[in-house]
């Protein structure tokens, strides 16, 4: 079964395919302001995978709050922690 290229959930939350063939987590609706919010959010479940796989969460014009992999650290596993959390964050309030 071919992957989509891009799900959005119900709360902004979008899972897409980057050029790179990569995993991206995004809210455009979200501001600079709840890039913080939103690491603190994870932090209690996925903080020790997020350092292990060089994912962050930060902030641009376009996206909004994204959650990616460090450039050059493009992984299967990353993409796995990344699907992961866009699940949690899609099922969050």
């Amino acid at each position: 079964m071919k992957q989509k290229q891009r799900q959005k959930s119900a709360n902004g939350w979008e899972l897409f395919t980057r050029a790179d063939g990569g995993l991206s987590c995004e809210n455009s609706d979200l501001s600079p302001d709840d890039t913080d919010r939103i690491e603190e959010l994870l932090k209690p479940l996925f903080l020790e995978k997020i350092k292990e796989l060089h994912v962050h969460v930060s902030y641009d014009n376009w996206s909004g709050v994204f959650i990616d992999t460090l450039p050059g650290f493009k992984s299967k596993k990353a993409d796995k922690l990344i699907k992961d959390i866009y699940t949690f964050l899609a099922d969050t309030d």
